[in-house]
């Protein structure tokens, strides 16, 4: 956990994925894909019942309420494959209190096409569970991290859980400034 806390600062950005970071809907998904192949099983879930029911995964859902006000530079980028299915997470997420940007990815279309970390000079952090989205989002020039349980290759970053979100100390004195919607950080 202490490597990641080395690779940010207080003007990096976080961008977390919602799908088996936060809550596990692609485990459950999977399941279903696996009896009738993935075409089907997307066609076929009742996204209300999927996402609503769904549980949290190490107190990610908590910990992004916890931090949401003390971390700005926060937003979750997910992919979507219905337009019934981004509804849902929205819905899931500010029922649960958590209030923090949801940028929505298409099917087939990399999360770095889609919020470019050359935006943001590669000082964007991707927090994902599929280890194809962290190495295109280093490729791209940000700081990818997979999350997972198991032990990965030296060449990653790993993290278990947000709980290092907490540990993140950012200058009180940092005022967010919005000029044609890209944000530059002013001290006061």
């Amino acid at each position: 956990m202490n490597e990641i806390l080395d690779l940010i600062n207080s003007e990096t950005y976080f961008m977390i994925d919602i799908d088996g970071v936060c809550i596990d809907t692609e485990q459950r998904i999977a399941k279903i894909a696996q009896k009738i192949g993935w075409k089907e099983a997307f066609k076929s879930i009742d996204w209300h019942e999927h996402i609503s029911s769904s549980k949290q995964i190490h107190n990610s859902v908590d910990i992004l309420r916890e931090v949401q006000q003390k971390l700005k530079r926060i937003q979750l980028l997910t992919q979507n494959h219905t337009s019934e299915e981004e509804f849902e997470k929205i819905e899931y997420f500010r029922e649960k209190g958590v209030c923090i940007p949801i940028v929505s990815v298409p099917p087939k279309v990399s999360k770095s096409i889609v919020v470019p970390p050359s935006f943001y000079d590669g000082n964007v952090v991707l927090i994902d569970d599929k280890e194809k989205n962290v190495i295109e989002w280093n490729n791209a020039g940000g700081i990818g991290v997979l999350f997972t349980d198991a032990d990965v290759s030296d060449n990653l970053t790993s993290v278990k859980s947000l709980e290092f979100l907490k540990k993140i100390k950012w200058n009180k004195n940092i005022k967010i400034v919005n000029y044609f919607s890209k944000f530059y950080y002013v001290n006061i």
